[in-house]
């Protein structure tokens, strides 16, 4: 059984990381609808090897625009000229632009996992943020590319970024959410918000490593193995679909989503399901 709900809690994790519905959020409350009672799937290193998926998944499918980005970063760095070319602008934007979700980690991660986990509240959230997500699909004039974006911009984002510490807020929505109020196309949003995540994703990721991988054995080896590839294959295909369908759809789909989860979930508190 602990294989079966390794592949369905990394499908969650792959779907959720990079569509505006909160990773989190579904990985607190998913285990619970599911009933999943093993502490290997509810533990911190379960929960790196998922991310480790979604990270491979947005590392490749964005592997030449990343290590241009990278490339352009460490020469700019020692050579005047270079720091004029648009990859360096954009991957020191994208630096800069992860830092406020850094630092909200670093001093309130403790404060968030104990305090912000209840179903209640997280459900709030849902539906809170997912009108926030309306109002900004609903804003006219979605007219600048990822390449016009500005230092001030990258920063504005990266501050929303350090909101989605509180489970249901979705990293990937908030950011998406500050993009389009800023007047960036739905597709470049999505764009901008998937390439943010790499640094965000792997700056947890190198957090977490070090003690985390003390569980991992021979016998349960093939959970983890399962929870990544799902994980992987999922958020490859989030992302392709993402990116493709918001350049002709808005994104009220998933607005009507995040309201209609969480009602559910709202039910469900009171009846004490969840």
């Amino acid at each position: 059984m602990d294989i079966i709900h390794s592949f369905l809690l990394g499908i969650v994790q792959g779907l959720t990381e990079f569509l505006p519905i909160s990773s989190s959020a579904h990985l607190v409350l998913v285990p619970k609808i599911l009933k999943v009672k093993s502490e290997l799937l509810n533990s911190l290193t379960f929960d790196v090897v998922l991310h480790a998926g979604t990270l491979m998944a947005v590392s490749i499918y964005y592997f030449k625009k990343i290590k241009n980005f990278i490339i352009a970063f460490f020469s700019g760095i020692f050579n005047e000229e270079k720091r004029k070319i648009l990859e360096f602008k954009l991957s020191f934007f994208l630096f800069v632009a992860t830092i406020p979700a850094f630092l909200a980690g670093y001093f309130f991660n403790e404060y968030a996992e104990n305090t912000f986990r209840s179903p209640l509240l997280i459900a709030i959230i849902f539906i809170l943020f997912a009108l926030f997500l309306l109002i900004a699909d609903k804003k006219k004039g979605f007219f600048k590319d990822i390449e016009h974006i500005t230092l001030k911009e990258a920063v504005i984002i990266g501050c929303f970024q350090a909101l989605a510490i509180m489970p249901g807020v979705s990293r990937s929505g908030i950011t998406i959410t500050a993009a389009l109020l800023l007047g960036f196309k739905r597709d470049s949003s999505a764009e901008f918000s998937f390439l943010l995540s790499v640094p965000v994703i792997f700056g947890a990721f190198i957090f977490k490593i070090k003690d985390a991988f003390k569980l991992v054995t021979n016998d349960n080896f093939l959970i983890f193995l399962v929870g990544f590839f799902s994980s992987f294959i999922a958020g490859f295909i989030a992302i392709f679909f993402l990116i493709n369908f918001v350049k002709k759809n808005s994104y009220l789909p998933f607005v009507v989503y995040r309201i209609l989860l969480g009602v559910v979930i709202i039910f469900l508190f009171f009846k004490g399901i969840i």
